[in-house]
């Protein structure tokens, strides 16, 4: 019924000081965990517009040269992609977060299809630690938000994860305008089979997806705002419980 989310494919930040000790600079090791990704058909997520947006991939080969991604299903899109002078792409390998600026990408023809290249990356951020554990939700099963953007005024939003920390948020391009920095009080999500919980919200960030109709689709990510037990232990009991529902349906 539901699906872990072990690695999260946001990019993450951190003090000159710290990422010094989490980059790669070896330029055999860098090809070769791309060559792995590559083999696993591990998605990787390309964040274009100076990080405002991104999309999902695929990673088609790798050599000493540099690497081809799949392209968006839009060419519009792809057309933005190529504009920017860098990117940022976001993936991992044996389990663990990797992530790297690329930059100069130009349109190519790969194996008799359409590819983006990208020169190798001369450095790699492997970030080593674990996120909190985070359950995807399934269409079928649906966890639903109700925001209230204004008085005597609410949104029913479908809520595409969620852990202990917050959640993520999808609705079509045009439906709903939420910009990051602004909190949401007395939000109401309903957990299946546990209740409905209400939570202070912010948005973090908010990025542009583009859905496998090509339908252009936002993923907003928002975190709990000073949560307190009334949020904190529902959350645990739901997250327990899914955890111990997908075992169940493992093991069928």
């Amino acid at each position: 019924m539901f699906r872990e989310k072990k690695i999260s494919l946001k990019i993450e930040n951190f003090p000159a000081e710290e990422e010094q000790k989490l980059l790669l600079h070896s330029a055999v090791e860098i090809r070769n965990i791309l060559q792995s990704i590559s083999r696993h058909r591990t998605q990787c997520a390309l964040y274009f517009d100076a990080g405002r947006n991104f999309y999902l991939t695929m990673l088609l080969d790798a050599n000493e040269k540099g690497i081809w991604l799949d392209p968006p299903s839009r060419p519009a899109t792809t057309q933005r992609i190529l504009s920017n002078r860098e990117l940022v792409i976001v993936s991992s390998h044996n389990q663990t977060k990797i992530q790297f600026v690329a930059a100069d990408p130009y349109s190519v023809t790969f194996e008799n299809r359409e590819a983006i290249f990208l020169p190798l990356p001369q450095q790699m951020l492997r970030l080593q630690r674990r996120d909190c554990y985070r359950l995807a939700t399934w269409p079928q099963h649906p966890v639903k938000c109700v925001l209230k953007p204004a008085r005597n005024q609410s949104r029913i939003v479908r809520v595409a994860d969620i852990s202990e920390d917050g959640i993520a948020l999808e609705y079509p391009e045009n439906e709903l305008r939420l910009i990051p920095g602004t909190i949401y009080p007395d939000c109401e999500i309903a957990l299946p089979e546990v209740g409905t919980l209400t939570a202070t919200l912010e948005v973090k960030n908010s990025l542009e997806i583009s859905a496998p109709n090509g339908k252009p689709y936002r993923r907003t990510g928002c975190a709990f705002v000073r949560p307190d037990r009334n949020t904190t232990l529902p959350l645990q009991r739901y997250v327990a419980q899914m955890q111990r529902i997908s075992a169940m349906s493992m093991q069928r």
